[in-house]
């Protein structure tokens, strides 16, 4: 049996990896566009009991509220097309307690299973670069401690006891000492992990060439189509080329090639930007600031800073003047960082669906299937979401009907 898997971000190359595991014959095409590979957006942290929709009442209050905002995190797109448009009515309509529960609880149960899918790749071979630390998040407030506490005390009962600390603020000023003393409580999540995503696609592809996957970097694939006994892609050359089943993974690009398959649902790009940083106390693991929605992550000797949720065309390109609103964002957040020191820029497009959750499984045709519009939790959620299209596929195995692609 040979696969194709359209897209080799996170979620595709462990899809091809998952695949082929299972005994297929896999070919990778990247979508040779400006801003595709690995994402930087979440600073690269494996957090399973985050990974909620996006859609919830308190941060559709929190947006509409920072689009009036200067440095705001969240920034409106400067068009609204009917594409768009449709992602906010999916948004909006999502954004009510009783279906983002609903929606929370699919995610966390996918989730569930993320670290024991990094262990089983390691396991046979891939280098994952995945460190355990704990997720410290600072507040100004008791009140948004508590708030937090209540939210993770939901989700205990999905994943099971999380080790949680509630922390005065001697003790997290000692635990964090890059913190400023403005911050008065925190909450420590024990046990979790983070990695670098950019060397872990890069030791993700080495383990697929190994394996004996080819990789096309200079594919770009312009046309699906489905027929009653194979899939035919067609490349930018006009080119046709034949495959058993093919898995569209194309992140925020994914409406581009699914039109013709029934994917109705909106999945655009909510931009990230983040940067790196020398500091002079490195964090024990990753810090967050709930307040601004800034995240950050241990990178060595050196910290790298995430924020930012602008809603875009997927591959708009990097923006000085949201760069500057990230480096003041995270100034005010972390004044004793080395801010002369900051390098190494980026942003790209977390493919966020209406509703927060990924469309993962069939589509319309038998031989067509989709992985994508994991928002900000692609990398904690690729090889999860990798093995349920690989058994969908290989296994005749179910995939939850809240991922429903065709929903």
């Amino acid at each position: 049996m040979h696969i194709a898997v359209v897209g080799a971000g996170a979620v595709g190359l462990c899809t091809a990896w998952y695949l082929k595991d299972c005994g297929a014959e896999v070919t990778v095409f990247d979508l040779a566009k400006p801003g595709n590979g690995a994402s930087w957006g979440n600073a690269g942290q494996i957090l399973p009991s985050k990974a909620v929709p996006l859609s919830e009442p308190g941060n559709l209050k929190f947006a509409l509220k920072s689009l009036l905002r200067k440095n705001s995190p969240i920034t409106a797109p400067r068009t609204f097309d009917i594409h768009m448009l449709n992602f906010f009515r999916h948004f909006i309509l999502n954004s009510s307690p009783d279906r983002h529960n609903k929606g929370s609880e699919s995610m966390l149960t996918l989730g569930k299973s993320a670290f024991t899918e990094f262990e089983n790749m390691e396991k046979k071979g891939v280098r994952t670069t995945r460190v355990k630390a704990p997720f410290t998040a600072a507040f100004t407030k008791n009140s948004e401690s508590l708030h937090m506490s209540e939210e993770l005390a939901g989700v205990e009962k999905i994943l099971g006891r999380l080790h949680l600390e509630v922390l005065s603020q001697e003790e997290l000023l000692r635990r964090e000492p890059l913190l400023s003393d403005r911050f008065t409580h925190g909450l420590q999540l024990n046990d979790q992990y983070f990695l670098n995503p950019p060397l872990f696609l890069k030791n993700l592809e080495e383990s697929l060439n190994l394996l004996g996957v080819r990789i096309e970097n200079d594919t770009q694939i312009e046309k699906i189509k489905g027929l009653s006994d194979h899939v035919e892609l067609e490349n930018i050359n006009r080119k046709k080329l034949k495959f058993d089943y093919v898995i569209i993974a194309t992140g925020a690009w994914l409406n581009n090639l699914t039109h013709e398959f029934g994917i109705k649902h909106p999945v655009v790009a909510g931009i990230g930007y983040s940067l790196a940083v020398d500091v002079p106390f490195q964090t024990q693991g990753m810090l967050y600031f709930p307040d601004a929605r800034v995240a950050t992550t241990n990178y060595g000797d050196r910290l790298r800073v995430s924020s930012f949720m602008q809603m875009a065309r997927a591959g708009t390109p990097l923006s000085s003047t949201r760069t500057a609103r990230l480096l003041a964002l995270a100034q005010n957040e972390i004044p004793s960082a080395k801010w002369s020191t900051a390098n190494e820029f980026w942003s790209g497009g977390r493919p966020l669906s209406g509703d927060g959750k990924p469309l993962i499984g069939k589509t319309n045709h038998p031989r067509v299937y989709v992985n994508s519009g994991h928002g900000m939790w692609g990398i904690t959620l690729a090889p999860a979401s990798a093995k349920l299209i690989s058994d969908s596929i290989m296994n005749k195995g179910a995939i939850a009907k809240d991922f429903d692609p065709l929903r």
